[in-house]
């Protein structure tokens, strides 16, 4: 496994740990404090594939979908279709502090 499959793995399971109410705090730890930075920069994301995945996190959150839902899209990389919710429009000082 590699030091770049081994990152993803571990940025798509703090996701789902975020969107999972026993495992919520230890997602907020990760998102909040270097782990993600550490781990995208190690996953050779770039500036703008981290905005996007963070909206989509935020926007998944904010929506209320299921774990599996959500999930989903963040792996596939879809965003979820309609108007953007009041957290994904005013969530960016969370998601530029997660940067």
């Amino acid at each position: 496994m590699s030091l770049r499959t081994l990152s993803e793995a571990i940025i798509l399971q703090s996701a789902e740990d975020l969107l999972s109410v026993l495992h919520r705090k230890e997602g907020l730890d990760f998102f909040g404090g270097e782990g993600f930075r550490l781990c995208s920069e190690m996953a050779g994301m770039t500036f703008d594939e981290k905005m996007k995945f963070l909206h989509m996190l935020l926007g998944c959150i904010a929506s209320g979908k299921k774990m599996t839902e959500c999930s989903d899209e963040l792996i596939k990389g879809e965003k979820a279709p309609g108007k953007q919710s009041h957290a994904r429009r005013h969530g960016r000082g969370a998601v530029l502090n997660a940067m």
